[in-house]
């Protein structure tokens, strides 16, 4: 094992980012509201230093000018149960090794349980809790098949997390063809796409997003949020066990250097940046320009373009060095 410094280059992006520009203004009043709440329920130690860690009310602000302010509460109830979710999985069960799947199983359908309308019970953990404020949120909102498009992307992604589970027990880092099911799932990014329409007050017809192109648009843009996550958390995951990061996955299949594959990803990122542009191209030819589905499609590519932005301002993601031990 040898030392080593990498650095990750510049990455490309032909959407325009207003992250910097576009304070929400209604912001800080949604992070009181949301804090206000979560004062009242079982929240663990030490989260609010995990929400100082993402910004909640200032960067949710700046990711979504657009949102109505009832739709900036939600997504920050949404961002506040994946960082929950995130710090209470992460940690080992009693024996040391990752959480068995079975409380996993067990805390994800309580969960799912209340967001559909299920009672709380004393004995509820926070993910409970947090959902069950979203799922008032949803009703508020008047959600129809939007809020059903995101209990799917949600479960989807807890379950996902017992795929994980299994990899770290197992010590096994996955090929590079089951990572690219695996990880779009886990970054949490399709849920939040389900809720943009909601939050914007822009309803997008069922019909068009169950068209194959604009599954396929949604899916090219959750690979860059994954290869963008995936570059900016890599020093931050390095001294984990086991992650799952397109970095790691490359070096251990293709035997290439921290440094080859990382540039490798990055070569990736552009790849699927000019494979949504020139599908999307298609769209008036497909007779799919319709102006609530464009303008959902432009939420969503400055939201690509604004997490380069967030990701570089994000203290979460700032390391002192970027010196690490490379494999052989």
């Amino acid at each position: 094992m040898t030392s080593v410094r990498f650095a990750l280059p510049d990455l490309p992006c032909p959407f325009a980012s207003a992250f910097t520009h576009c304070p929400h203004p209604h912001a800080e009043a949604a992070e009181r509201e949301v804090l206000a709440h979560l004062r009242h329920r079982a929240m663990p130690p030490g989260f609010q230093k995990t929400l100082a860690g993402i910004r909640l009310g200032e960067f949710t602000g700046r990711l979504h000018p657009t949102a109505s302010p009832e739709g900036l509460r939600l997504l920050m109830l949404n961002s506040v149960l994946f960082s929950l979710h995130d710090d209470w999985a992460g940690e080992p069960a009693p024996d040391g090794r990752p959480r068995h799947a079975a409380a996993l199983t067990a805390a994800h359908d309580r969960t799912l349980d209340v967001l559909d309308g299920a009672p709380l019970t004393p004995h509820d953990a926070p993910l409970a809790h947090v959902a069950s404020l979203i799922a008032h949120a949803l009703r508020r909102l008047d959600p129809g098949h939007h809020a059903a498009r995101y209990r799917t992307a949600l479960r989807a992604y807890l379950q996902a997390h017992l795929w994980e589970v299994d990899l770290q027990r197992h010590h096994r880092t996955p090929s590079l063809s089951e990572y690219r099911h695996l990880r779009p799932h886990l970054l949490g990014i399709r849920p939040l796409t389900a809720l943009l329409p909601l939050a914007t007050g822009n309803p997008v017809p069922d019909h068009l997003l169950d068209h194959p192109v604009v599954s396929a648009l949604h899916h090219i843009l959750d690979n860059h949020h994954v290869l963008v996550n995936d570059l900016f958390s890599l020093a931050k995951e390095l001294g984990t066990e086991r992650p799952v990061n397109i970095v790691l996955v490359l070096c251990a299949e293709q035997g290439l250097t921290l440094q080859q594959a990382i540039d490798a990803a990055a070569r990736a990122l552009a790849e699927e940046q000019q494979a949504y542009l020139q599908l999307k191209d298609t769209l008036p030819r497909l007779h799919l320009d319709h102006p609530a589905l464009l303008r959902h499609l432009g939420d969503l590519e400055r939201l690509a373009a604004d997490a380069i932005a967030w990701h570089t301002a994000a203290p979460r993601y700032h390391h002192a060095s970027t010196d690490r031990e490379d494999g052989p």
